[in-house]
């Protein structure tokens, strides 16, 4: 889907914009930087969360900037590797047996083990994109309950809640292969 273009922004989105960025860049690019295997990586993602403010309207209708912009992070972060894992879909590697044996386990474990991880990812981003968020955040980043909901500005329950229908989903969809 392509974005709409930039607009010339207002003055006061502009102080805005300047301001976060002082105020709240070096903290992205922390995120960004333990996320990404290269600085340059980080910063154009710092930059992309940027241009997504930008983008919208009257910046100053925000109330919790901080929570606003990591959950923009958030939503770059994750189509960064949505498009990353796209790309990657066309190589493919030279698979030399002899190299790559493992004792007592055999190439169609492997494999197996390949297809149901595509399968989970597949069904991750069929997932709501504030629930998919929530998950990768507390299942993946470690993040406890009571950050998650502090971060986003939502209570503990629904946090709970999000955790639960994701679970449920993923459960259903993936199913329980062994």
């Amino acid at each position: 889907m392509a974005r709409p273009p930039l607009k010339p922004l207002r003055s006061d989105d502009r102080v805005l914009l300047e301001l976060w960025a002082r105020e709240f860049g070096p903290a992205l690019k922390s995120y960004f930087a333990k996320r990404v295997s290269s600085p340059g990586e980080a910063d154009d993602l710092v930059q992309d969360v940027f241009v997504r403010l930008a983008r919208r309207a009257d910046l100053a209708s925000i109330e919790t900037v901080e929570g606003y912009l990591f959950q923009t992070a958030r939503t770059s972060i994750a189509e960064y590797y949505r498009k990353r894992a796209s790309s990657r879909a066309d190589l493919q590697d030279m698979f030399d047996e002899d190299e790559h044996i493992v004792a007592g386990i055999s190439i169609e474990t492997v494999l197996a083990d390949k297809e149901a991880v595509a399968n989970l990812i597949s069904a991750l981003y069929e997932l709501p994109e504030k629930t998919r968020d929530i998950f990768v955040l507390y299942h993946f980043e470690g993040h406890k309950q009571m950050q998650i909901a502090q971060d986003l500005n939502i209570g503990i329950r629904t946090v709970e809640r999000h955790l639960a229908q994701a679970n449920a989903f993923l459960l259903k969809r993936v199913g329980r292969e062994r």
